[in-house]
């Protein structure tokens, strides 16, 4: 699943945490929407596991969950494991080819590797995966991961926009969005991450996010097994559930 734009945040890794827990995330608010749909189910998949902020928070309401977290940026798992200690397994892998040798109760995808865009009219199914075959085999490799009828939380966010915003420690940072392709089952974005301080560029990276138009997006995920069940209080997630 690499391609030209996939560096696996290494290059902004350092300045990950800084940048998502300063308004763009509110990981509170989010573990407890996840657990508030999730419950008492304990074995949890979290697809794209990043630096560990989302699991810190639900382990925070529930401390005996048990966690398995995959990314393909080993930067990102490094810190995740300073934060979360040896209580949740990470692994570097991706959803595409992963093979974990076990099944969850629920797999959970921050926006990361899979989210669903919320276009007011319409939602779109993407992520960081190119391609259409690509998406279908990792979607299909999820349903392997989990019980029958297991859940998946997708993120369910707006649009991205072009925007610069200024952090602590006098950094600026800033993204900016570009449509590259659009073909008849999907169109790809070109995300540009840069931060800055006093001019000078600290960190930079680039991003496609692929999204699939919505008959598209509803094919892929009913033929991997998954059942839309509806979406989380406060709208943070919508929820999917895998055939019995």
């Amino acid at each position: 699943m690499t391609n030209q734009y996939q560096h696996q945040y290494a290059n902004i890794a350092k300045y990950y945490d800084l940048w998502v827990t300063s308004g763009y995330y509110d990981y509170e608010i989010m573990a407890k929407a996840a657990h508030s749909i999730l419950g008492d189910k304990s074995q949890i998949l979290e697809l794209g596991v990043g630096t560990g902020l989302l699991v810190e928070k639900y382990l925070e309401i529930d401390a005996n969950c048990k966690f398995t977290g995959i990314d393909f940026a080993p930067s990102m798992l490094e810190i995740a494991h300073q934060r979360l200690g040896e209580g949740v397994k990470l692994i570097e892998a991706d959803a595409v080819t992963m093979d974990l040798n076990t099944t969850f109760d629920a797999a959970i995808s921050n926006g990361g590797v899979w989210g669903i865009l919320d276009l007011g009219d319409r939602w779109e199914f993407g992520g960081h995966i190119p391609g259409l075959e690509a998406n279908r085999k990792g979607l299909s490799n999820l349903a392997r991961h989990l019980q029958g009828g297991g859940l998946l939380l997708l993120h369910l966010q707006k649009p991205h926009k072009n925007y610069d915003k200024s952090l602590p420690g006098d950094i600026v940072y800033s993204q900016h969005m570009e449509e590259v392709e659009d073909t008849e089952d999907f169109h790809t974005l070109l995300k540009s991450y840069c931060f800055k301080k006093d001019g000078e560029v600290l960190a930079q990276e680039q991003i496609l996010i692929t999204c699939f138009k919505p008959d598209i997006s509803q094919e892929l995920l009913t033929e991997a097994g998954f059942e839309l069940q509806g979406r989380s209080d406060g709208e943070h997630f919508v929820v999917y559930k895998t055939r019995e």
